[in-house]
């Protein structure tokens, strides 16, 4: 039986992430509409709750369209990015895991990512999408499990072969 484990943002992450692009979203709608209405000297109350319910909608199809191009797959080829998307050809990054030196989890920024190190020196390495945590919303309680599972995964396959299973 082949291995597929796939990692994705978590739901509390995407809306974090939709929260975050709607504050975004209502300062650029609003703010213009406000200065104008204050312009003018007439507040158009319709005007304002539409542009308020348009910028939610807007972020929150935008972080849900986000979470779903973004993350990994492990199967016993290696790692590949999450292909929600066929026609971008820049995320068709693929490691296998005889070529992977070490894998690690960095903090970069406010976040904590894997970082997959290639033995090729030439390449540099390779931060995952997901799983990752960070801040307020950004937090993963299963980190540490889900780099646990990446490592066991590249430790088993390092050397070519799938891992030994002892049969009962």
């Amino acid at each position: 039986m082949a291995v597929k484990i796939t990692f994705r943002p978590t739901t509390r992450q995407v809306l974090g992430r939709a929260l975050f692009l709607s504050g975004l979203s209502l300062f650029a709608a609003l703010v213009p509409a406000v200065a104008y209405m204050l312009a003018v000297g007439h507040w158009y109350h319709y005007t304002l709750l539409a542009l308020f319910l348009v910028a939610i909608g807007v972020a929150l199809g935008v972080a849900y369209a986000g979470a779903r191009n973004r993350g990994v797959v492990l199967d016993e080829r290696g790692v590949h990015p999450l292909k929600a998307v066929a026609s971008q050809k820049h995320t068709e990054r693929f490691a296998a895991w005889t070529d992977i030196a070490d894998i690690r989890a960095e903090r970069r920024a406010s976040r904590t990512v894997p970082v997959v190190y290639l033995l090729d020196p030439e390449q540099k390495p390779w931060r995952l999408q997901a799983p990752y945590s960070g801040r307020a919303l950004s937090t993963d309680d299963e980190l540490d499990e889900k780099i646990f599972v990446i490592r066991s995964l590249w430790d088993a396959y390092k050397r070519g072969l799938p891992p030994y299973r002892q049969c009962p």
